[in-house]
């Protein structure tokens, strides 16, 4: 169901689902606007591709839960990614993508909030090499597979995306491991489960939101969360919080303020 405001109530979203509600691609439709982001879930059939841009003064950033797309980001290399992959493209830098392979392509883009796409820019016809980077992510595209290689076994964090409206981080939990509760005075906070089976406890007398991968959860500000994995799999979510990202404690400290309910 799509959702086109800030929302004052938890949420819990199957992405795949709006696929047959949807029908037959190409669509895009927003799904989630948390004050700082605009989420919107882009399907496309294979051989699609969107109108080239730039964003001046913001990452834009994807999320690809199903099929095989490839970004021609400023005058990188293009970058193939698949499913539960991210992609980013940097403030100032064009960026065409297109779906290719043999089925639809569903990714969630995360814009700022209030943006606009007409800005155009043209690609250089000579290539420039990817920036060299001594640890994952890559700065355009990050692939869970990899990341989860390289850090080993959980528990772990390591952030994605970190600019001037977003930190998000990928979070690996194994079966049984939990966060420690807590919730935000002054930000909306969502997850994007790529990968196992995430129980959250959101606030006090509701019910569970029991998520998988391909699944988005969101939690206001103000509502005490807790978060932990089940199943036999190992977890990973991308966390997606405000930079500074204050966190308030209240199990255990009777001097801390109260969460809403």
């Amino acid at each position: 169901m799509a959702q086109q405001a800030t929302s004052t109530e938890p949420l819990l979203i199957h992405v795949k689902e709006q696929l047959p509600v949807r029908g037959e691609p190409s669509w895009g439709e927003t799904i989630l606007d948390d004050g700082r982001n605009e989420l919107a879930l882009i399907c496309d059939k294979p051989g699609d591709s969107n109108d080239a841009h730039l964003h001046p003064d913001y990452d834009e950033w994807w999320v690809v839960f199903q099929g095989e797309i490839i970004w021609e980001i400023g005058d990188y290399p293009p970058v193939h990614a698949k499913e539960g992959d991210i992609v980013v493209c940097p403030a100032g830098k064009r960026h065409h993508i297109k779906t290719v392979g043999t089925e639809p392509s569903l990714r969630l883009a995360v814009s700022k909030h209030g943006s606009n796409h007409d800005v155009r820019g043209d690609r250089s016809s000579e290539l420039e090499p990817l920036p060299e980077q001594e640890l994952p992510p890559n700065l355009l595209v990050t692939k869970p597979d990899e990341i989860l290689a390289h850090f080993g076994e959980p528990r772990w964090g390591h952030d994605i995306v970190e600019n001037q409206i977003n930190r998000a981080m990928l979070i690996s939990h194994a079966p049984g491991m939990a966060n420690e509760a807590h919730w935000h005075p002054d930000f909306d906070e969502w997850w994007a489960v790529l990968k196992g089976e995430i129980t959250w406890e959101v606030g006090a007398g509701r019910p569970k939101i029991h998520a998988r991968a391909g699944d988005i959860v969101f939690v206001p500000k103000g509502m005490r969360h807790h978060i932990y994995t089940g199943g036999d799999e190992t977890s990973l979510r991308l966390a997606v919080m405000t930079h500074d990202a204050p966190h308030i404690y209240t199990d255990g400290d009777a001097g801390a303020p109260p969460p809403r309910a």
